[in-house]
């Protein structure tokens, strides 16, 4: 009998923490879906955005533009570089004297950055800038 008993009872038991665990479908307002699926959509933009900055930015190098707008010489477009650059103490900068052409005929000037090492021999060189007589100043070359 009591045997039975505990039987029945484990039972019980069983049958009832079964049903409490049966939980009700997840249900959603058609609201809701739409903020989601919005939601989703601009962070598929932002995705797809972040990817052709990426890839302008490999096609055209890193941006920058001096405060100087009207640059007519090398020796400006030296200071220009080191202006966006912050004046970094460790860089020594040369400027290609002449003004080049790019393929799109836009005159630039080409200011080569080196690192400053004690001897002028040893320094390593680092990056090329190129300064058109805006202020504008580019890592690349228009192709």
């Amino acid at each position: 009998m009591v045997k039975r008993t505990i039987l029945l009872s484990c039972l019980g038991l069983t049958l009832l923490l079964s049903g409490c665990a049966a939980q009700a479908q997840p249900s959603i307002t058609a609201k809701t879906a739409n903020q989601i699926a919005t939601a989703n959509r601009q962070a598929d933009a932002t995705s797809r955005d972040k990817a052709k900055d990426a890839s302008a930015a490999a096609q055209t190098g890193k941006q920058y533009q001096a405060t100087n707008d009207h640059i007519t010489g090398a020796p400006q477009a030296i200071k220009a570089v080191q202006q966006v650059l912050n004046n970094p103490k460790d860089t020594a900068f040369k400027a290609i004297p002449d003004a080049n052409t790019d393929s799109h005929g836009h005159h630039y000037y080409q200011v080569d950055a080196f690192s400053q090492t004690a001897s002028p021999a040893h320094s390593n060189f680092l990056q090329s800038y190129f300064v058109y007589p805006d202020g504008s100043i580019t890592t690349k070359q228009a192709n």
